[in-house]
């Protein structure tokens, strides 16, 4: 599908180089170190049969912003963007600012991550000090699990809608 650009940077804050942690569980890998004391990392190393609260290798990568993206590529609006950084969300969007305040995008799925697993926590304002201001409002969150307590990672996709795109 000639539509279909593949891209190979990273999307943060700023534009430049940084250090990406790869984990024996790639999923795991992040700009944000491991909590090594966590729960999370003593049952995923079992179930994995391998110690993933050790990176496997550091990498330096590209690092970009979505604003510079949109600029760059002189992209008009985009139907969804989807963000699963691993903790590095707030980061995404704060390198966002411009796009979402020209209402150039109309969807929002991103992961939040209440757990301990890295060595920051997330909160809901940490992603909507950059979504409410810029007419984004919350629609629907997807656990993982049946239960918020019963599971062992407490985290989600929250969904944002553009009030200038939908009717609210």
């Amino acid at each position: 599908d000639k539509s279909v650009k593949i891209n190979n940077f990273a999307l943060g804050e700023s534009i430049g180089e940084k250090n990406f942690n790869i984990s024996a569980l790639t999923g795991a890998s992040s700009f944000n170190t491991i909590n090594k004391n966590s729960r999370w990392i003593e049952v995923r190393s079992k179930e994995q049969n391998t110690t993933i609260s050790e990176f496997s290798k550091l990498a330096k990568v590209k690092i970009n912003t979505l604003d510079e993206y949109f600029l760059k590529d002189k992209i008009q609006y985009i139907d969804l963007l989807k963000i699963d950084t691993q903790g590095y969300e707030d980061k995404v969007l704060e390198g966002s600012v411009k796009t979402l305040g020209e209402n150039k995008i109309k969807a929002i799925v991103t992961e939040v991550m209440f757990d301990n697993c890295y060595d920051k926590y997330f909160s809901f304002s940490d992603i909507e000090k950059f979504l409410l201001p810029n007419n984004f409002r919350m629609v629907g969150i997807y656990l993982y699990s049946n239960s918020l307590f019963n599971n062992l990672t407490f985290f989600a996709d929250v969904c944002y809608l553009n009030k200038n795109y939908y009717d609210l």
